[in-house]
């Protein structure tokens, strides 16, 4: 089946509460880093213009897996750190893609686009397990930095 891989502003997506769900639904757990990220921005696009894309995988018409490409600073606390995000470090990039859609390249792939998107921006990643470790070790090329 093929892969699509759509890139839409946040603003755009808070805007969508279906997708919002969605989004929230196809995360390791409520209280996920993305989740945590996703509740903040939310919040903070009632105000403001934020700074982040959301790319977004699917097969057919199913959502599997979606990556949330940042330039806002986070005060969440990374397991490879304990510490936040800041911009000066590069752009926040949190990627997941559902278990039973594994292997089949599409994380990959948007880890590709998300390297496109953020040009010369070095991309900070947040593996949070051994197979995260594995699946992000595939990419030393693109230079990032673990959080």
């Amino acid at each position: 089946m093929t892969l699509n891989i759509r890139v839409l502003p946040f603003n755009d997506v808070v805007k969508r509460p279906a997708l919002l769900k969605k989004l929230r639904q196809l995360t390791i757990y409520p209280y996920s880093g993305m989740n945590y990220e996703l509740n903040r921005m939310e919040r903070d696009a009632k105000r403001r213009e934020v700074q982040c894309k959301i790319l977004l995988a699917y097969q057919g018409r199913k959502l599997v897996g979606w990556g949330m490409l940042s330039k806002e600073t986070s005060d969440f606390q990374f397991a490879n750190t304990n510490l936040g995000f800041d911009t000066s470090q590069g752009t926040l990039f949190e990627i997941y893609v559902d278990p039973t859609h594994r292997r089949q390249g599409i994380g990959s792939e948007l880890m590709k686009v998300a390297r496109r998107k953020a040009g010369s921006s070095r991309l900070c990643i947040c593996p949070h397990d051994y197979a995260s470790e594995q699946f992000y070790s595939n990419f030393e090329r693109y230079k990032h930095m673990k959080l």
